[in-house]
């Protein structure tokens, strides 16, 4: 679905996440994970977010199954952009995590981050 978005081979960007992952786990409590890279043919800063129906172990710190997974993924190039919408979507996942669970389609997913992005307007 990303490599959709972004027009990049889905391998290079499973490679580029898997390679982050292996540095140490990128959940961050709450029953939330942050997948993140940088890719090399980005030109900007995605993120994709999806509600698993189904808790996965990520090794999270405070031993939580993740439920949320947000990919952020860089263009090297914009490295302000990128941990800049690391830090947001941190946030606004920490804010809104039960509005995100409770959400039965894209509508009321889109509406939870909104309302993130709103109040840091």
């Amino acid at each position: 679905m990303v490599g959709a978005e972004t027009g990049i081979c889905p391998r290079s960007i499973l490679s580029a996440l898997v390679y982050r992952e292996k540095l140490g786990t990128t959940a961050i409590g709450n029953g939330i994970a942050l997948p993140h890279a940088t890719v090399d043919q980005l030109q900007q800063t995605t993120t994709l977010v999806a509600s698993l129906e189904q808790p996965v172990d990520f090794d999270s710190p405070d031993g939580r199954e993740i439920d949320i997974v947000c990919i952020v993924l860089g263009a090297p190039e914009s490295q302000g952009s990128y941990l800049g919408a690391i830090r947001f979507v941190t946030e606004t996942l920490n804010q809104n995590a039960d509005a995100i669970r409770g959400a039965q389609n894209i509508g009321q997913l889109e509406a939870a981050m909104a309302a993130s992005r709103e109040a840091a307007a």
